[in-house]
């Protein structure tokens, strides 16, 4: 009998012993030159999803992840250093991690490759591990992007994605990662994908042909989606701010510690979500420092240059006269030298307005009321208003007063009204003026670091002119800063109402869309008329009115539909959000339920809010409906965009204001 005769015969019986076949720890027998597995127990058929007979016919490589050369080298280590760990992919495609220790039988010419599945300790482990990667001083977005990142090389290659909810459908992307790169952030609608139930309900977990549950999903289609992970991102109060989602190939593992793993991770991204909007908002208000800083710094350097230049005037000055005196009644120079005395004048005047720049010429206060104001100085702008302008004036009656000075009042409406003039093209327009009683609560101030809370008296100017660019609307209170030609304006004129308004305490607001007009509105405090009306017991504010109802906001500017849809979901309401007339339209067909209000900006592309109502009342009849814009009021039924009667906000409006105005609506008849 040869000797390989009797190695054969010795493996036989090792595989008909009991401890072989009795045995309950997933093992192997391999043919130490291919790995060719020359028998499995049963406990390895179970682990690894093949049959006996399948597996004889398989080599150890056909069952891993890793390449011929990375498992002898995990093997050549195990034999001195055990244990091993290994992936394996099953016939599903699934990948479980197995860890165990491999040993030679020379007596036999086998080896033996005994391990157990430890995918729900390895799996969670290995994410940690990549964790631990991402450096501490990574705050915000930056540790989102390196969250992302280290998932997607984590959970090998799978698509990882972080993102904002920005409508009630609709999530922005943050952060994106697909084979351990960052890729740039797509936006997508929350409509019939996996991630709607994540928002709507909590944590949720398709292992498996996700496609098929999911089958009006054409990205998972795309990205030839198995499984599926997502978790939501709250806020303090519970609400979704965002999703955390994970995509592969391959059956995800059913891994208990993944899902609670992943829970933790949505809680810690959620924590970096409202951290990068907090920094933000603060970077929004260190903007809004940084250009009065600019301004400041920039009226002081042009008071300097204001008082030097004064001299030279002086003595220009005082040279004209003494020639005028050493001349002849009759000479013809005198007519020259007079020329030369209102050059001086005018240079004089800017000088003038440069000292009100910075602040060096002193305000005269006095308590007035703005409508006296408004009407002195419209009488003399009628002088210089072209015949193709019209004025309109809204002045509320009774007005609280405000503490100013008259001629700095007059000076700011006139270079607001030389700009609405020069706005308008000579095929005509509407200059709107208006007054109003208005009160500013904390929550407008916290995004404007100059507004005090309180009571002001707001005055109003808009035009129908050609509006302004969003880099030119950034700069218009630049001194110097001029659109006009050279010889038509020296730049100082909104500059100069900055300066003047922030004197008294106010401040000035601007809202212009290229081709459709310039709104500017300034908030001047209150003056109160005794004091003993400042000691009086302050009125506990009431709680706002809640509801119940469903309601449409449409908005295309994406901060103020986030801010709007908070606001009224936080009071109880159903708030179905739109960024363009075209989405609400979709919307609105697509909606089982009954919508009970429309809030909707006049003033929008492709189609205006009244068209949208229009629209929308012939599916819902007794739908109401409460527009919004930057414009008044008074100005928009003025251009004919809207009848006399209906329910407007003008904006800026405050939280409060909205909710009650929207109560109101609801409950109008």
């Amino acid at each position: 009998m040869g000797r390989d005769d009797t190695i054969e015969r010795r493996r036989r019986a090792l595989v008909a012993s009991p401890l072989f076949n009795l045995t309950f720890m997933p093992s192997l027998l391999l043919l130490p030159d291919s790995l060719r597995i020359y028998r499995a127990t049963d406990a390895a058929t179970r682990i690894l999803g093949y049959s006996h007979e399948e597996l004889a016919q398989r080599t150890l490589y056909d069952l891993l992840v890793e390449s011929k050369e990375q498992v002898d080298a995990i093997l050549a280590r195990a034999r001195a250093h055990p244990p091993f760990v290994l992936n394996i992919r099953r016939p599903t495609r699934e990948e479980r991690i197995i860890e165990g220790i491999v040993h030679e039988l020379p007596a036999h010419q086998l080896l033996h490759f005994s391990f157990a599945d430890l995918t729900d300790l390895h799996l969670p482990r290995r994410i940690l591990l990549e964790l631990a990667r991402i450096p501490p001083q990574h705050t915000g977005i930056a540790f989102l992007s390196e969250l992302v990142r280290a998932l997607s090389a984590a959970l090998g290659g799978a698509y990882v994605y972080v993102g904002r909810v920005v409508e009630v459908d609709r999530v922005e992307g943050v952060a994106y990662a697909v084979g351990g790169e960052l890729l740039t952030p797509v936006e997508y609608s929350l409509q019939h994908t996996p991630c709607e139930n994540v928002v709507m309900r909590g944590v949720c977990v398709y292992p498996r042909s996700v496609q098929k549950l999911f089958p009006k999903d054409a990205d998972l289609a795309q990205l030839g989606a198995e499984g599926y992970i997502g978790a939501p991102l709250r806020d303090a109060y519970g609400r979704p701010i965002g999703t955390l989602w994970a995509i592969t190939n391959n059956p995800l593992p059913g891994v208990p510690a993944l899902y609670t793993l992943w829970q933790i991770l949505a809680t810690r991204a959620a924590h970096e979500l409202l951290r990068a909007r907090a920094e933000a908002e603060a970077e929004q208000l260190r903007a809004q420092l940084l250009r009065a800083q600019k301004m400041e710094s920039i009226g002081r350097m042009a008071g300097g240059l204001a008082h030097d230049f004064n001299n030279l005037l002086t003595a220009v000055l005082g040279h004209i006269e003494l020639a005028q005196s050493a001349l002849p009644a009759d000479s013809a120079a005198h007519g020259f030298l007079n020329n030369a005395l209102l050059a001086v004048e005018k240079a004089a005047g800017i000088t003038r307005q440069l000292m009100t720049l910075v602040r060096q010429q002193p305000i005269q206060r006095q308590r007035l009321n703005l409508n006296t104001v408004v009407r002195e100085t419209l009488q003399l702008a009628q002088t210089w208003l072209p015949s193709y302008i019209q004025v309109q004036t809204y002045l509320t009656e009774p007005l609280w007063q405000v503490e100013a000075d008259p001629a700095h009042l007059n000076q700011v409406l006139q270079n607001l009204l030389l700009n609405a003039r020069d706005a308008i093209p000579d095929t005509g327009g509407v200059i709107t003026i208006e007054t109003k009683n208005v009160e500013l609560d904390a929550e407008y101030a916290r995004m404007h670091h100059e507004v005090v809370p309180g009571e002001y008296v707001m005055l109003m100017v808009s035009d129908t002119g050609i509006g302004m660019r969003p880099e030119v609307r950034e700069r218009i209170f630049e001194p110097f800063f001029t659109t006009k030609p050279r010889d038509q304006g020296t730049g100082l004129g909104l500059s100069i109402a900055y300066s003047i308004i922030h004197q008294l305490g106010g401040h000035i607001w601007v809202y212009s869309e290229e081709g459709r007009g310039t709104t500017f509105k300034i908030y001047l405090p209150r003056a109160y008329e005794l004091l003993p009306r400042l000691m009086q017991t302050a009125i506990p504010p009431t709680e706002l009115p809640r509801g119940q109802e469903t309601i449409m906001v449409v908005e295309d500017e994406p901060g103020v539909l986030e801010v709007v849809t908070e606001i009224l979901q936080q009071q109880g309401y159903t708030a179905l959000a739109a960024r363009s007339p075209v989405e609400a339209l979709q919307i609105a067909q697509s909606y089982d339920k009954p919508i009970h209000l429309l809030i909707t900006d006049v003033v929008m592309p492709v189609m205006s809010g009244r068209e949208l109502a229009d629209y929308l009342v012939r599916l819902y009849p007794r739908l109401r409906v409460l527009y919004v814009s930057g414009y008044t009021g008074n100005t928009i039924v003025h251009h004919g965009v809207l009848e006399a009667g209906i329910h407007f906000l003008p904006k800026p409006y405050t939280p409060s204001q909205l909710i009650q105005r929207v109560r109101e609506v609801l409950d109008s008849e």
